[in-house]
């Protein structure tokens, strides 16, 4: 129901409607973001109506993009602009996930015989590598998730049928489940570009990924998996289960960096203020904008940049310098 967790549906967008200058278009497919030919400026926005299928176009004296981080590189992209830098689409990263990289069993909760609060809820481990010197063989540092009164899986134990059974009713409620998340690294051949020939339903051209992780990150897997694996040893839990296999890239939905801030109008698209060098009037507030990432997942940094941006721009419009 409205209002069980903050978000624009009930917390930002009643506020801006009951304003009256506020029009709500749902159903638009954005394609493009389009310029005047004689200024350079942005105007407005074609879209497609996604029931009729019917091109439109919106007028603007300002453009905002905020579809997320590769979404608004797409629209970008296709709009063949505010890419002088040619940096526009990469510097793609994201947070990596591993997924049960260690899982843990209490032994005093076998057999269920856990005493009443032994196991607590879930927990996060906070970043704690290379936090004010480089301590290992990687740069940045990784947080954990820990999930204690799991089940473990069956894929755990090296055994079948009725023993297996007889392993899981074991270890039921016993297991400390863990998700590491990891910082990665900014880089340029970490890139997305568009499909030459592939389009959507609408006829837009779709994004290809061209991303890997690299030493950096699997060094730092390790790390994680062998330093979470020695703090459950420490902490009298036995170790079930190690992996040091990250997700695939993107599989955090944590995309950042396509459209990247910088003082360099040569080597970045966005200002300080979200702003594009090339198009003045032209902003983009998501998750594009980072230069990094963190160990922490960026909701919170990008609705911090989103606010200070509009800060910016609405006293831009009172000046008269948009």
């Amino acid at each position: 129901g409205d209002g069980q967790f903050a978000s624009s549906h009930n917390l930002l967008l009643p506020d801006a409607y009951a304003t009256g200058n506020l029009t709500i278009v749902p159903n638009a497919v954005v394609r493009a973001v389009t310029t005047d030919k004689k200024t350079g400026l942005a105007n407005g926005v074609n879209f497609f109506d996604r029931q009729s299928g019917r091109e439109l176009h919106a007028k603007a004296k300002v453009v905002v993009l905020g579809a997320s981080c590769l979404e608004s590189t797409r629209i970008l992209l296709n709009s063949q602009i505010a890419n002088s830098s040619g940096v526009l689409g990469h510097y793609w990263h994201d947070q990596f996930y591993i997924p049960n990289g260690v899982v843990g069993v209490i032994p005093e909760a076998r057999n269920g015989k856990a005493p009443r609060g032994l196991i607590g809820g879930g927990g996060v481990i906070p970043r704690f590598r290379n936090l004010k010197t480089r301590e290992k063989n990687f740069l940045r540092g990784y947080a954990c998730d820990v999930n204690p009164g799991q089940t473990p899986d069956a894929k755990y134990f090296s055994t079948w049928g009725a023993e297996l059974d007889k392993q899981i009713s074991e270890h039921r409620g016993a297991a400390i489940g863990t998700t590491v998340m990891g910082e990665t690294l900014a880089r340029f051949e970490n890139h997305i570009k568009l499909d030459p020939k592939v389009t959507d339903k609408w006829g837009i051209p779709v994004v290809n990924f061209h991303c890997q992780y690299g030493d950096n990150e699997h060094n730092m897997a390790k790390d994680a998996v062998a330093t979470i694996s020695q703090m459950f040893v420490d902490a009298g839990c036995e170790i079930l289960h190690q992996n040091t296999i990250m997700n695939r890239c993107g599989r955090s939905m944590h995309e950042l960096g396509t459209c990247r801030m910088g003082d360099n109008p040569k080597t970045s698209v966005l200002n300080k203020w979200n702003q594009s060098h090339d198009v003045k009037n032209l902003f983009v507030m998501d998750g594009s904008s980072f230069v990094s990432a963190g160990a922490q997942n960026p909701t919170l940094t990008i609705m911090a940049l989103a606010m200070r941006a509009s800060e910016y721009l609405a006293e831009q419009l009172r000046k008269g310098d948009l």
